[in-house]
C-alpha cells in the first residue's frame, strides 16, 4: 500500500456507527477503506448516544467492524448542560489517554467535543511522535460565537488560542471547502501548506437501500425537501414563513425530515397555517440515510440553508447526498460563497437572493413555472456529484493523504 509496513491509524469520534449524526457513517467508510488499502486501523469513541429519541442497542467495549477495532466507552446520556460537559471533558481525557497508550503513525480527531478534544488530541500525538490530522467538520470557536455559546470575550480568546495551537501541531487540516480553508488561513497564514481541502462523499447506508423510483417527480405540485439538523443555523423558519406567504397562490410543498433545536419552533409555525394552507408543509421525524434517499426521489429540489456567516465555518453534508440523487439544489447562503457559485456556474440549481420569507415566496412562485427547466438539471447534478462527490472518488484522495503522511517513516 504506502510503506514495507502496515502503518498504524487512530480515528477519534465522540459518535461512530451505527450511531446516527452523518459523520458517525462516514468516518465508517473512511476507516474501512484505509483499511482495506493495507494499514492496520482503529477507532475509539462512546456507546451510540447522539439523539435522546433515538434507541440503539448497546454495543461490546471492544469489537471488529470491517476489520476495525472499535473501542468504545460508556459515557451517560447528553440530558443538559452539566452532563454534556462533563462527557465532554471525560471523552477528551479518555481518547488523549488512548493515543499515549501505544503508538501510531497517524492520529485522527474530529471537531466533536469542540476545540478541547483536538488540543488533548494533537498534545498526546505528539508526545508519542504520531502524525495528527485534524478533520474539521466545523471551525471552533468561531461558529459558537456566532451561536452565542462562546461569546463571553475571555472564553472565547482562551478557546481561539487553543485552536491555533492544535492548527499549528497538526500535520493535515482537512477541511470541507474553499470558505472553511479561507477561514484557517485567518488564524495563521503559516497553515497554508497544512490545509487539505476535501468535502465529504454523499451519505453512506450501512444496509439495503430502497430501490430507485424510476419516475422521481412528484407530478404538478412543486416538491422542495430538507433532510438533516433542523438546529438553530438552518433558517429554516424564514423558509416555512415563505410557503405560508404563497400557499394559496402556487402548488407547492416543504417536506422536512430530521430533529434539532429548532423543531418545535418549525412545527409550531406550520401548524399556525390557515387551514387550507397546512397541507403545504410536513415535518418529519429524523429517518435513515435509506429513508431520506427514498424521499429525495420524490422531490423536485433538496433545500441547504444557512444563517449568515455559518457557510465560511461549516458545509452542509446533505448537499452532496442531494445530487447523487440527482436531486437540484435550492440554496440560501451567501452568494459570494463557493457553494453557491458551484450551483450557478455549474447549472445544478437555484440560490436565493436571501435568506427571508420574501426572497423565499419570490424564489419559489417563480419556479412553479420553471418546472422543465428543473427537469433538465437532474442529470448534471448526478454527473457533479459523480466526478465531485462520489465515494470511490473522496476516497482516493483520503488513500493519497495517508500516503503522504506515512511516507518518510513508519514506526514498529
Amino acid at each position: 500500500m504506502m510503506a514495507s509496513a502496515a502503518p498504524r491509524v487512530l480515528a477519534i469520534h465522540r459518535y461512530y456507527w451505527p450511531d446516527t449524526p452523518p459523520y458517525a457513517s462516514i468516518l465508517r467508510v473512511i476507516v474501512q477503506h484505509w483499511h482495506e488499502s493495507g494499514a492496520r486501523t482503529e477507532v475509539f469513541s462512546s456507546q451510540p448516544s447522539y439523539k435522546l429519541g433515538v434507541t440503539i442497542d448497546r454495543r461490546p467495549p471492544r469489537e471488529v467492524v470491517d476489520g476495525t477495532a472499535v473501542r468504545r466507552v460508556t459515557l451517560p446520556r447528553d440530558r443538559g448542560r452539566i452532563t454534556k460537559a462533563f462527557n465532554m471533558m471525560m471523552f477528551t481525557l479518555a481518547a488523549a489517554g488512548h493515543v499515549l497508550w501505544r503508538r501510531r503513525n497517524v492520529v485522527m480527531c474530529s471537531t466533536s467535543p469542540p476545540v478541547v478534544l483536538g488540543a488533548a488530541v494533537s498534545w498526546a500525538a505528539k508526545l508519542r511522535g504520531a502524525r495528527f490530522v485534524y478533520h474539521c467538520m466545523d471551525l471552533h470557536p468561531e461558529i459558537g460565537a456566532l451561536s452565542g455559546d462562546f461569546a463571553q470575550p475571555l472564553i472565547y480568546r482562551m478557546l481561539y488560542r487553543l485552536e491555533l495551537g492544535t492548527c499549528r501541531r497538526a500535520a493535515a487540516i482537512v477541511v470541507l471547502s474553499q470558505d472553511m480553508r479561507r477561514a484557517v488561513l485567518e488564524r495563521d497564514t503559516a497553515l497554508d501548506d497544512r490545509i487539505v481541502v476535501l468535502n465529504n462523499p454523499d451519505l453512506p447506508e450501512f444496509g439495503t437501500d430502497p430501490a430507485k423510483d424510476a419516475n422521481p417527480s412528484s407530478g404538478q405540485r412543486l416538491r422542495v425537501v430538507f433532510t438533516g439538523n433542523l438546529g438553530r443555523f438552518q433558517g429554516l423558519e424564514a423558509v416555512v414563513d415563505g410557503i405560508r406567504d404563497l400557499a394559496h397562490e402556487a402548488d407547492i410543498e416543504l417536506i422536512l425530515m430530521g430533529d434539532g433545536a429548532a423543531r418545535a419552533d418549525l412545527v409550531s409555525r406550520a401548524e399556525s397555517f390557515p387551514t387550507g394552507a397546512r397541507a403545504s408543509v410536513t415535518v418529519l421525524p429524523h429517518a435513515s440515510s435509506a429513508e431520506a434517499r427514498e424521499l429525495m426521489r420524490t422531490a423536485d429540489l433538496g433545500l441547504v440553508t444557512l444563517q449568515p456567516g455559518v457557510i465560511r465555518l461549516a458545509y452542509p453534508s446533505k448537499t452532496m447526498t442531494y445530487l447523487s440523487e440527482g436531486l437540484p439544489l435550492l440554496v440560501g447562503v451567501e452568494a459570494d460563497s463557493e457553494l453557491a457559485a458551484t450551483v450557478r456556474a455549474e447549472g445544478i440549481g437555484f440560490v436565493l437572493e436571501a435568506l427571508d420569507a420574501a426572497a423565499v415566496r419570490t424564489t419559489l412562485l417563480a419556479l412553479t413555472h420553471r418546472t422543465d427547466e428543473i427537469e433538465r438539471m437532474r442529470p448534471r447534478a448526478a454527473a457533479y456529484a459523480a466526478r465531485s462527490g462520489a465515494r470511490e472518488v473522496v476516497l482516493r484522495r483520503w488513500h493519497e493523504l495517508l500516503d503522504d503522511l506515512v511516507a518518510t517513516e513508519v514506526p514498529t
